[in-house]
Parts: structure tokens; sequence; C-alpha cells
């Protein structure tokens, strides 16, 4: 993936060059520029390819990050705004700051300091994205959980949302799809015993190592080996709606890093609970 970054400060630049391709088998294409100006000249002139993915500061001398993004849209955008993919980068996490850089129409954004975690998983996200864009299967804004359909169905592969509507429903999709925390949703009302997989957001798919066709059906139980005494335990918890937070993974398999799991019922319009949400805290 070729990626341009946007920044007028040459250690930051250099500090998230470093981040990107550390611990990648296969490097990505990394270009530069200090300023607005000088990307959109230097893309314009040919001097470096159109990137498929801009990370940008918001806070610029000359040209902000929220008028470098309407430029490269107006400019280089699809139907889609999809490609190129833009990340703005801010220290500031106030909604107002985020609004504006979505309106303005960058897809994602993160936080300064910005953590090497956080920035794998948005690169993973961008990937796919573009990928699917590239195909001509550009997906559009998830729903409510509760749109996953009945508890006895396995749903079809979600569509992973973009930032084109920014509907309060699409934006809680996309914050769940694109979470850095592992989030499944498992059915429980039919055979709460078997925690079959309903939804899986993008970081339990790469988690999990199956592709998400693969994994959606799956029992949770089974494919993180929980011992009985645990499987007995969350068991006890999920047949009377209750929530269980924050329980250590008692597992058969050895974990590469301390894992806690929450799960929090999903309650239908008449008060029964036909799924759970699990999310994995590390």
């Amino acid at each position: 993936m070729h990626i341009l970054l946007i920044d007028d400060s040459s250690s930051t630049r250099s500090l998230l060059r470093t981040l990107i391709n550390t611990g990648q088998t296969v490097k990505h294409e990394i270009s530069e520029a200090a300023s607005g100006e000088e990307s959109l000249q230097k893309v314009a002139s040919g001097e470096i390819n159109l990137p498929d993915l801009i990370i940008m500061d918001i806070n610029m001398g000359g040209m902000s990050g929220y008028e470098l993004c309407r430029k490269f849209r107006e400019q280089y955008g699809t139907s889609s705004d999809v490609v190129p993919y833009i990340i703005i980068v801010t220290a500031n996490e106030g909604v107002d700051v985020i609004n504006e850089a979505l309106d303005s129409g960058a897809n994602d954004y993160m936080a300064k300091p910005v953590n090497v975690k956080v920035l794998h998983v948005r690169l993973r996200v961008a990937e796919r994205l573009l990928s699917q864009a590239r195909d001509g299967a550009v997906p559009t804004a998830q729903g409510k959980l509760a749109d996953a359909g009945p508890a006895s169905e396995v749903p079809a592969t979600p569509e992973a949302p973009t930032m084109v509507d920014h509907t309060r429903e699409s934006l809680i999709g996309l914050a769940i799809d694109q979470a850095d925390a592992p989030m499944a949703l498992i059915d429980t009302a039919i055979e709460p015993e078997a925690f079959r997989i309903a939804y899986g957001n993008i970081a339990m798919v790469d988690s999990s190592q199956y592709p998400y066709e693969e994994l959606m059906g799956q029992s949770l139980a089974e494919l993180e080996a929980w011992t009985p005494e645990f499987l007995s335990m969350v068991l006890s918890y999920i047949t009377r709606g209750a929530i269980l937070s924050h329980v250590p993974l008692w597992s058969k398999t050895r974990q590469q890093v301390p894992v806690h799991l929450s799960f929090y019922p999903i309650h239908l319009d008449d008060g029964t609970v036909a799924q759970y949400l699990v999310i994995h805290h590390f």
C-alpha cells in the first residue's frame, strides 16, 4: 500500500514512517510532504503517485487538514470517498473536531500520540476497504447491532462501514467494527451453551486467524478452548441474562498476553436476551 504522510513536523513524519512498517513482513511504500500545499503539488506534478492512503495532521502551517481533505476529495475523490483513504491525526479528540474531520472527507482519525497497535489496526481496516472499493463492492454503513438478524440464523458477512453516512447509528456501527478490541456477538436464544458467533468485528477476525465467512457460526468457547470451569461460569450468567464484566479468560491454550472478557446482554423490545456482546480486553 502506498501511504502519504503529511505533517509540518519532520520528527512526527519520521516516527510515523518507523511505526508503519514496524513488524510488518510486507513493507508499505511511504511518501512524505511537509504541508498541504506541498502534497497537492507533488501529486499534481507526478513527483509522487496518488497514494492509496493519506495520514495527515489537522493543524499545520498554511492549509489545515480540513481544507486539505476537501481539496483531495474535490480533485481525486470518487463517488465512494474511499480512494484515497484519509486518516486525520489530532491531539484533540473532541466531538466537534472529529465531526469536522469526517465532514471534510476523512474516513477515520487517530489520536496523538499515535499508538502503534492502533495504527496497525487502522491500516488493516484501510486495506480491506480499499480492496473492496477496487473490486467494485464499496460497502455502506452498518446499522444497529440488532439488525444482525434472528438468533437462529447466521447472517451474511456484514459490510464494513465507511464514513460516507454520518448518522448516529452508522457511527456506532463503524466504531464497533473498527475498534481495536476484538468484539463478537454470540447467539444465546436457541442453544446458549454453544456460544455461536453471529458477528465479529475486524479485530476479532484478525485475532481468530479465520476468514470472516468461516468465523461465523463457530463456537467462541471452542475457538478459545475455554476450560469446563470457565464455560460453566459464563453459562450461569448468560442463562440469567446477567452482565459478566472483565473476567480473566480461563483457556486450555496459552495466551500470548493476559486477556479479560466482558459479556453484555442485548435486550430485545420484549426484554428477552437473544444475543450477547463479548469484548476482549488486553
